[in-house]
């Protein structure tokens, strides 16, 4: 995911502060050729409309070994970084993948990410342009480029006082899977390929661009309350999300009760569906048609307020409570500051 110009475009969190910190200290004025830079989800080129981002996958921190194989490792690095591309309702253009892998690795390894790399691609009919191989001392770690194209690319910052918020698909499979992991457990099949084998959601992102509804676009890698909160941030409004609209994935609740289910599919992460601000009542006119075209539902999950902010409404007419607490953050528990 692109990084937030300082004070714009993120949410709460360490890992945010950290990179606001970074920006800050390397501000300069953008060239006029680039259009959008760090601030959302890719920065944008004028002149070519170039859409552009780059994505890590690392060992132990992204992925386990003993959850995924090797070719899913590759699959869902790219599918990831693509995600950010469906996040600016981008067209890919090509993909970049740069490898550092154990010298300990055989040929297997690298056989089988190269599989997972190639299907990714294949699947979103974006060609492999390039990358680099390097021998790492200590864990597997990928770096995806990719690049895209979008005449008018759908921004982070365009929701106004008004707008309803909306999602595609179902929530918190992959949160799950990695719950039911780190507790020990093997995880049903549906939350293991929501982890393993995400989509991105590029081909629903143009589609919904094309019915002229979205102000403001964004995917949901870091979960939906942490997405939101850098939605409300790059928009400067409120969000209010209404916990008994979110479309809950339908294996969480038999396996972990209404309340975990309800975290999970509000925190857990790495669903790559697409969250979206619309005008009142702009979407439920084609809101019917997108399951038969895609598979998926569309869902309305919220407000767009006028404030700062991410508010939590649990019933229908109560005032929702506001949450600080903003996206999936890599330095949350470092005290070194």
């Amino acid at each position: 995911m692109q990084t937030g110009a300082a004070g714009s475009g993120l949410g709460p969190g360490v890992e945010f502060d950290r990179i606001r910190s970074l920006l800050e200290q390397a501000r300069v004025s953008l060239p006029s050729h680039v259009r959008v830079g760090p601030g959302d989800d890719a920065a944008v080129v004028e002149g070519t409309s170039l859409v552009v981002s780059t994505d890590l996958s690392v060992e132990d921190v992204h992925f386990r070994r003993d959850w995924v194989t090797p070719e899913e490792i590759g699959f869902r690095a790219v599918s990831a970084a693509l995600s950010d591309l469906a996040a600016m309702a981008a067209s890919p253009l090509g993909v970049l993948v740069s490898v550092a892998l154990p010298a300990s690795e055989g040929t297997r390894t690298w056989d089988e990410l190269g599989a997972g790399v190639a299907s990714a691609c294949e699947r979103a009919h974006a060609p492999l342009v390039g990358g680099d191989l390097s021998a790492s001392p200590g864990p597997l770690v990928l770096d995806v480029t990719v690049l895209g194209q979008a005449a008018s690319p759908v921004l982070r910052s365009g929701a106004v006082p008004g707008d309803e918020i909306w999602v595609t698909g179902a929530l918190g499979g992959s949160g799950g899977a990695v719950r039911l992991w780190e507790e020990g457990l093997q995880p049903p099949e549906e939350l293991r390929q929501s982890y393993a084998h995400p989509t991105p959601r590029i081909a629903e992102a143009r589609w919904l661009a094309r019915q002229g509804d979205l102000h403001a676009l964004i995917d949901l890698s870091d979960g939906l309350q942490g997405d939101a909160a850098h939605l409300a941030a790059a928009s400067d409004v409120e969000v209010t999300l209404d916990l008994f609209r979110l479309p809950v994935h339908p294996r969480l609740r038999g396996l972990f009760g209404e309340r975990v289910a309800t975290e999970l599919a509000l925190t857990g992460g790495e669903d790559y569906e697409l969250c979206f601000a619309a005008p009142p009542g702009s979407v439920e006119g084609h809101a019917a048609a997108f399951p038969g075209e895609f598979g998926v539902d569309l869902t309305r999950v919220g407000t767009v307020g006028a404030g700062s902010g991410v508010y939590l409404r649990a019933r229908p007419g109560e005032a929702g409570r506001r949450t600080d607490t903003g996206a999936f953050d890599h330095f949350a528990g470092d005290a070194s500051e």
